[in-house]
C-alpha cells in the first residue's frame, strides 16, 4: 500500500495553468519532434561543407629501381607529384546544388515550426472546447439534481406522482454520466496538449482563455492565395528543390567532361644524370560519359517539377476549403448567438421559476432543459469550429505566427 502513495501524490498534484502563449513557448522550448527536425536540417547544412571542399587531393609517389648493367648495378630514385583538376566548373555547380538543398531544408523547417504552432493551438482550442462542454454538463447535472430534489418534495406533499420522480431521477443519472464523459474528454484533450508541448501528459495543463467569437471577416480569396504562394514553407521548399534538381543536372552534364591530371617529377639515375619533367594526362571518355547520372538527373528534375505543380494545386484547395469553413462557422455562431442562445437563457430562468411555482411538471422541465443543453453545446461547437477554421486558414496561407524564427546554422 505504501508503494502506491508516491504515484497517488503525483497524480493529485495541482496541474499548471497555461495561456496559449505559455503552451507555444513551452512547445518550442521542449518539443523533441521539433528538435529532430532541426537536427535533420543541420544534416543538410553539412552537405555544403563537402561541396565547398575540393574533391581531389594531390598524389605523391616515390620510385626506387635497381638497374643492372655489365659494370654492376645502380639504383635509380624518383619522386612525382600530380593533381587532378576539374575544368568544367564542377565544384561551383556542387556548391549551387548544396545551397539550393539548404534553402529547401530551411523552408521545410519553417513549415515544421508552423505545423508545431498549428498543432499546439489546435490542441489548445480543443482543450478549451471540452472545458466549456464540461461546464455545460455540470450545469445540466446541477439543474437535473434540483429538479429531482424538488420532485421528491412535491411527492412528499402529494402534489405529484412517483412517475414524475422516476423521470427526474433517470434524467439526473444521465446528466451525471454526461459529466463523467466530459471529464474524461477534458483530460484526454489536455494530455494531447501536454504531449505536443513536450510536457508531462500525466499532469496536463489547464487551458486559460475563452472561445473567442470570430469577429473579423477573412480577406478575399485572391489575397489569401497570393499570401499562400508567397509564404508557404512547403512551396518554398519545393521551389528550392526544383532549382536544386536543375543545378544537379548541370553538374551531371559537366561531369561528363574528363578532368586534367597535371604533375611533375624528378628522377636521379645513380651515378649519371638528374631528370626533371612534367606530365599532363586526361581520361578518354569512350565508354562512360556519365550517361546514367545525366538520365537520373533529368528524371529527378521532371519529378520535382510535377510535384511542385501538384503542391500548388493542393495549397489552393486547402486555402479555399479553410476559407469556406471559416465563413460557415462564423455564420453558424452568429445565428446561434443572436437567434437561439439568448432566448434559451431567458427560457431556462422562466423554466426554473415556473417549476418552483408548480405551474409545469418535470416532463416539461426535462424537455426544455435538453433543448437548452443541446443549443448551448452547439454554440460552443460553433465557436470552436470558428477558431479551428481560422487556425486552418492561417496555416494554409502560410501566415501562421511562430514564437521563433527557424534558422539553420551553416557549418564552417
Amino acid at each position: 500500500m505504501a508503494t502506491l502513495l508516491p504515484a497517488l501524490a503525483a497524480t493529485a498534484q495541482e496541474p499548471p495553468r497555461w495561456t496559449l502563449d505559455d503552451a507555444l513557448e513551452h512547445a518550442f522550448g521542449h518539443s523533441p519532434a521539433l528538435r529532430a527536425r532541426q537536427a535533420e536540417a543541420q544534416e543538410v547544412a553539412s552537405h555544403l561543407v563537402g561541396a565547398r571542399t575540393y574533391l581531389y587531393n594531390p598524389e605523391l609517389s616515390l620510385e626506387v629501381a635497381d638497374r643492372s648493367n655489365p659494370g654492376g648495378s645502380v639504383t635509380d630514385r624518383g619522386i612525382s607529384l600530380s593533381q587532378e583538376i576539374e575544368v568544367a566548373g564542377q565544384r561551383r555547380k556542387r556548391i549551387a546544388v548544396a545551397q539550393e538543398e539548404l534553402a529547401s531544408a530551411e523552408a521545410a523547417l519553417l513549415r515544421d515550426h508552423r505545423q508545431l504552432a498549428f498543432q499546439v493551438e489546435t490542441a489548445f482550442a480543443q482543450a478549451v472546447r471540452v472545458r466549456e462542454l464540461l461546464g455545460v454538463a455540470r450545469t445540466d447535472a446541477l439543474l437535473a439534481r434540483e429538479v429531482l430534489d424538488y420532485s421528491r418534495r412535491r411527492l412528499e406533499r402529494g402534489a405529484t406522482t412517483q412517475i414524475e420522480v422516476n423521470l427526474a431521477q433517470a434524467s439526473a443519472g444521465r446528466a451525471e454520466r454526461a459529466v463523467q464523459r466530459a471529464l474524461a474528454a477534458s483530460f484526454s484533450a489536455r494530455s494531447r496538449l501536454a504531449q505536443l508541448a513536450g510536457a508531462d501528459p500525466a499532469n496536463p495543463p489547464e487551458p486559460l482563455g475563452e472561445l473567442a467569437f470570430p469577429q473579423e471577416a477573412p480577406p478575399p480569396l485572391a489575397e489569401l492565395l497570393a499570401q499562400a504562394f508567397a509564404n508557404r514553407g512547403d512551396l518554398l521548399a519545393a521551389q528550392s528543390l526544383e532549382l536544386a534538381a536543375q543545378a544537379a543536372l548541370e553538374l551531371a552534364l559537366a561531369e561528363r567532361r574528363p578532368n586534367l591530371i597535371v604533375g611533375g617529377f624528378a628522377q636521379r639515375e645513380d651515378g649519371t644524370d638528374d631528370i626533371f619533367g612534367a606530365t599532363l594526362g586526361i581520361s578518354l571518355p569512350l565508354f562512360n560519359r556519365n550517361q546514367g547520372a545525366i538520365a537520373e538527373s533529368r528524371a529527378t528534375r521532371q519529378r520535382v517539377r510535377h510535384e511542385h505543380e501538384a503542391l500548388r494545386l493542393l495549397v489552393e484547395r486547402e486555402v479555399v476549403t479553410a476559407l469556406n469553413d471559416l465563413r460557415a462557422a462564423r455564420q453558424a455562431a452568429e445565428f446561434l448567438h443572436d437567434q437561439v442562445l439568448t432566448t434559451l437563457e431567458e427560457n431556462v430562468d422562466l423554466l426554473q421559476r415556473s417549476f418552483t411555482a408548480g405551474r409545469i411538471g418535470a416532463t416539461e422541465v426535462v424537455t426544455l432543459r435538453r433543448e437548452f443543453v443541446a443549443s448551448r453545446r452547439e454554440y460552443i461547437e460553433a465557436l470552436a469550429d470558428g477558431w479551428l477554421a481560422r487556425i486552418d486558414l492561417d496555416l494554409a496561407t502560410g501566415r501562421f505566427p511562430t514564437p521563433q524564427t527557424p534558422t539553420v546554422k551553416e557549418l564552417p
